[in-house]
C-alpha cells in the first residue's frame, strides 16, 4: 500500500482537486490518504469523507513552521503504507495505474536488497530541479532513520538534502514511467499564495540551511545507513 503524506493549509480547491486526481488514476484500495492541517486553517477536517472512497485520515494541530519535522515527518510515522510518498496538495498524478507500475518496479529493485532501504523518483514533468523533489521512500528506510526529511529543515532544501542521502548510499530508483507534476508558481503553473509565502520566508531566514545539513548530517547519516546494511545483509540485525 502507497501512503501519500500530505501537509495543507487554507487549499480546499487544491485537496479537492488532489482527491479526484488520485481518485482516478489508480486503484483507491492500494493507498491511504493522510493530510495534516493546521487547527486556525479555515478548512479543517473537509477533505473527509470525499466522493472517491479514498481511505483518508486528517490530522489537526497547532500551527507549526517545521514543516519537515511536524507535517512530514509526523505523517510518516503513523503511516501504514509499504512505500510512503511526501507530496504537495498542489501535485497532480499524470500517469494512471501508477500504483502497480511502482510497485513492480520498486519490488524487483529489492528482490535482492533484503533490508529494503529505497528511495525512489518519478518523472517530474517541466521541473528544473537538479534533483526529485517528490521522491518516496520505503517504510523500512523511514523506520531506520527514523525521519522522512530532516527535522531541523523549516521548509525548502529538505528533498536535496535526501537525495544526497540515498545517493552515497546508491540506493536510489528512478521509474520514469510514472509522471507527476507540481502546480507552482516558479513556473507560473501555480498561485503565489499565502502558504507559498510562508515557505519562502521560512528558507530565507537561513538560505544556507540546507547546504550546512548536507556537508555536517548527512556524512554521518551515509555511515550510518551504510553499517546497517551491512549488518543487516550479514545477519547482525533483528529482521523482525
Amino acid at each position: 500500500m502507497f501512503s501519500i503524506l500530505v501537509p495543507s493549509r487554507e487549499r480546499k480547491y487544491q485537496l479537492e482537486k488532489l482527491i479526484e486526481n488520485i481518485g482516478t488514476t489508480v486503484d483507491i484500495n492500494d493507498i491511504e490518504l493522510l493530510v495534516k492541517q493546521d487547527d486556525d486553517s479555515r478548512y479543517t477536517t473537509s477533505v473527509a469523507p470525499n466522493k472517491f472512497m479514498i481511505t483518508s485520515k486528517v490530522f489537526v494541530a497547532p500551527r507549526s513552521e517545521y514543516l519537515n519535522r511536524d507535517y512530514y515527518n509526523y505523517l510518516a510515522q503513523v503511516a501504514k503504507g509499504d512505500y510512503l510518498w511526501a507530496i504537495g496538495d498542489d501535485i497532480i498524478f499524470k500517469t494512471r495505474n501508477w500504483n502497480t507500475i511502482l510497485k513492480e518496479r520498486i519490488e524487483e529493485y529489492l528482490k535482492d536488497k533484503p533490508d529494503r532501504i529505497a528511495y525512489i523518483s518519478v518523472n517530474e514533468v517541466n521541473s528544473r530541479a537538479k534533483h526529485p523533489c517528490f521522491p518516496l521512500i520505503t517504510k523500512e528506510a523511514f523506520q531506520v532513520l527514523g525521519m522522512y526529511f530532516h527535522p531541523d529543515l523549516m521548509s525548502w532544501g529538505a528533498d536535496r538534502c535526501l537525495w544526497e542521502l540515498y545517493s552515497g548510499i546508491n540506493r536510489i530508483l528512478h521509474i520514469p514511467e510514472v509522471e507527476i507534476e507540481h502546480l507552482s508558481y516558479h513556473d507560473n503553473s501555480g498561485v503565489f499564495d499565502e502558504t507559498a509565502k510562508s515557505m519562502k520566508e521560512r528558507f530565507f531566514r537561513d538560505p544556507n540551511c540546507h547546504n550546512k545539513v548536507c556537508e555536517t548530517v548527512i556524512p554521518k547519516q551515509i555511515k550510518f545507513l551504510k553499517n546497517y546494511i551491512k549488518e543487516f545483509n550479514n545477519g547482525m540485525v533483528s529482521k523482525e
